[in-house]
């Protein structure tokens, strides 16, 4: 992989920090290794960043615990009683469908541009800019949100932002909530439905880079992948909190002026660098 325990612990606390809150994980993570010079083209950091975004979705598992477990035993019941179970877990399965429908956009990216969306990630200019878009984006978050309910056509647009904050430097929780704020939901339910879609997202994506590997790992490279997981998965948690607070407080658009002069920097600084 190329790095040290050092390197796996300070990517892996900053991808915890920065996977929740509104300034996208992957972007720093790609310009944080060119910028240490810890980055080589090629699966092994990619396998990296996949393990430390396995430790973010156990935070996420971990913050939404009791509304995983009821979808998973609404779904369970789903599948062992058929059209039996409909009407005591009506709820819970509409939330499932709305759940799928959102997924189908960026597994359709995930499996049809697999390859091209690999290449992104060695590019750190690319995702420089790319921060810069999602600042722009959080911009038209400001004062928005309502009471409206969760719908399919939400579900859908939701889905569409994940698909492009596959790219890195496109904040998916960014993407995501504004989305669903646009669409006047509340922030709660925004915050809710954005994290724990992005459960079967990050897990396939995982599966895939592991099917995809090209070599085995060693004992050590494994070793140190559970130690960023573990890293990810405490600050992950930290962040996950925090963001829900600053929702509250309709302050999420404020996230624009910290992207703005680090993304700005990253394209000259990658740019000029060549």
């Amino acid at each position: 992989m190329g790095l040290d325990i050092g390197s796996v612990l300070l990517l892996a606390i900053i991808q915890g920090l920065t996977e929740f809150l509104p300034v996208s994980s992957s972007g720093h993570l790609v310009i944080a290794q060119a910028v240490m010079g810890a980055r080589t083209p090629g699966s092994g950091s990619v396998i990296f960043e996949t393990a430390v975004h396995a430790g973010t979705l156990g935070a996420v598992v971990y913050h939404y615990r009791e509304r995983v477990a009821r979808l998973a035993s609404a779904a369970g019941r789903l599948i062992s009683g058929g059209l039996r179970s409909r009407g005591s877990d009506a709820s819970e399965l509409r939330y499932i469908g709305l759940f799928a429908l959102g997924s189908v956009p960026a597994a359709a990216v995930g499996l049809f541009l697999h390859d091209r969306i690999i290449a992104t990630f060695d590019a750190p200019a690319v995702a420089a800019g790319c921060l810069v878009a999602t600042g722009i984006y959080l911009l038209f978050s400001k004062g928005r949100g309502g009471t409206r309910e969760l719908g399919w056509r939400t579900a859908l647009l939701i889905g569409a932002a994940q698909a492009v904050a596959i790219l890195p430097g496109c904040s998916r929780s960014g993407w995501t909530i504004t989305t669903a704020l646009l669409c006047g939901v509340g922030f709660a339910e925004a915050a809710e439905f954005s994290f724990v879609l992005s459960i079967p997202a990050v897990a396939g994506a995982l599966a895939l880079e592991l099917a995809g590997s090209a070599e085995p790992l060693t004992r050590g490279e494994a070793g140190m992948l559970a130690v960023g997981a573990a890293a990810a998965f405490a600050s992950g948690l930290l962040a996950l909190r925090l963001l829900i607070r600053i929702l509250r407080s309709g302050c999420l658009h404020r996230f624009a002026w910290y992207l703005f002069p680090v993304g700005g920097a990253g394209v000259l600084w990658f740019l000029l660098a060549g």
